[in-house]
């Protein structure tokens, strides 16, 4: 049991320090991407290249996708949360639990739904 515990506290520990904001841009990027927004991505765009990704690494996120296979499926959950999308949802949670690191889900949940844009005002 203590084993078990230790082993959910580094879990928790990994996805803090996984969640970086080259990950963050990178969804930031595909989201804005999807939504067809040119002055959110134009925008993104600086903000990646100042956080040193390049020229591929930022058109690879606006495909919906990433060179790190962590991003990638972060990258691929966000949009399918983004989208309501519960099949790739579920195949996004099983790929990050095979990587160890299922706790990133709900944390990329709540930073997706901050992206939302509001359906009315």
């Amino acid at each position: 049991m203590r084993r078990l515990a230790c082993l959910l506290l580094a879990e928790s520990a990994l996805t803090k320090d996984l969640i970086t904001p080259v990950m963050l841009i990178q969804i930031e990027l595909a989201i804005a991407s999807t939504r067809g927004d040119r002055d959110s991505l134009d925008l993104l765009e600086i903000d990646a290249k100042r956080m040193a990704l390049t020229a591929a690494e930022i058109d690879a996120a606006k495909r919906g996708a990433s060179f790190d296979a962590i991003t990638n499926i972060a990258v691929k959950f966000a949009l399918a949360d983004y989208a309501d999308d519960a099949a790739e949802i579920t195949a996004a949670k099983k790929k990050l639990a095979a990587f160890g690191v299922a706790a990133l889900a709900p944390r990329l949940h709540a930073f997706v739904q901050g992206l939302k844009l509001p359906t009315s005002i």
